[in-house]
């Protein structure tokens, strides 16, 4: 699954571009549920605001449920980027960690002047005998959160599901490519705080360097494999919100669903409620 969470991710993401554009978007908090081996796997919670000078990202992914048991996983990232006066967002400090039952990772990656990161990661690339992440195959690339908000900074209007995304996040380098499907209308379900009319999107996800070579063979797979995702644009804002992801695992399906969406620090899709508890059987008399 954590191969899959660049994919998630970014797909999250996307909406959270108009916060430096002028839609009048000033917060975002977002939440999702991921289902896999037949319940709730993982909850991804994130948090964006923006102003005049930049914007900051924050996001978390914590496993829950059977996948605890099984893999239990936590990430957590924190990104800064500043606005220039063309409304341009460039990154100044992307820092994620993530603690695991097979690993710890921790990730900070400061911009230069020159545009490259400079990237310190415990523990190093080189203890998981990757293949190396060379210059020029950096330049001109984003953290995977600012890749999502400048593609589409000035594209807030239309459906985000275009072009290709060249994406390091520190150890990786990968590019994500996208395409539109059309609309479809999404049924109600126990999962999801939103039903309704929404944009199909697809994502094929290409791995370029940085994989360790043990497992570059299966990471190869993914490329022949594509997530699917849907989004909508809620009455009043300007914004494309990603509803349901829906892709597949080792182990199968996993499907992700928006439970809950706050803009401007108001309540556009409800929190989803828990299941009461059954009720105690009636003892007679």
């Amino acid at each position: 699954m954590p191969i899959r969470l660049p994919v998630f991710l970014a797909a999250l993401l996307l909406p959270l571009s108009a916060l430096a554009s002028d839609s009048g978007l000033r917060s975002a908090q977002l939440s999702y549920g991921v289902y896999a081996l037949g319940g709730r796997a993982f909850d991804i919670e994130l948090d964006a605001r923006g102003n005049a000078e930049g914007m900051k990202v924050m996001s978390a992914v914590r496993s829950t449920g059977t996948a605890n048991l099984l893999l239990r996983f936590r990430m957590e990232s924190d990104l800064r980027l500043r606005l220039d006066p063309a409304g341009r967002l460039s990154p100044l400090r992307y820092a994620s960690q993530s603690d695991g039952s097979f690993s710890r990772r921790s990730v900070v990656m400061v911009w230069g002047e020159d545009g490259l990161p400079s990237t310190v990661i415990d523990p190093p690339a080189e203890n998981d005998d990757r293949d190396p992440v060379l210059p020029e195959q950096i330049r001109n690339t984003f953290d995977p959160t600012t890749a999502l908000l400048a593609r589409v900074l000035a594209r807030d209007s239309a459906a985000p599901c275009a072009g290709t995304d060249q994406i390091f996040d520190g150890r990786r380098r990968f590019n994500l490519h996208y395409e539109a499907v059309g609309m479809e209308t999404l049924p109600a379900s126990e999962r999801s705080a939103y039903a309704g009319p929404a944009l199909k999107c697809q994502l094929r996800f290409e791995p370029i360097a940085g994989y360790t070579r043990k497992h570059m063979e299966n990471t190869r797979k993914l490329e022949n494999e594509v997530t699917e995702m849907w989004l909508t644009r809620l009455p009043g804002h300007p914004v494309w919100l990603p509803v349901r992801l829906r892709t597949t695992w080792m182990l199968g399906d996993v499907a992700g669903h928006v439970t809950a969406a706050r803009i401007n620090d108001r309540m556009v899709l409800n929190p989803l409620q828990e299941a009461p508890p059954p009720a105690p059987p009636e003892i007679a008399p």
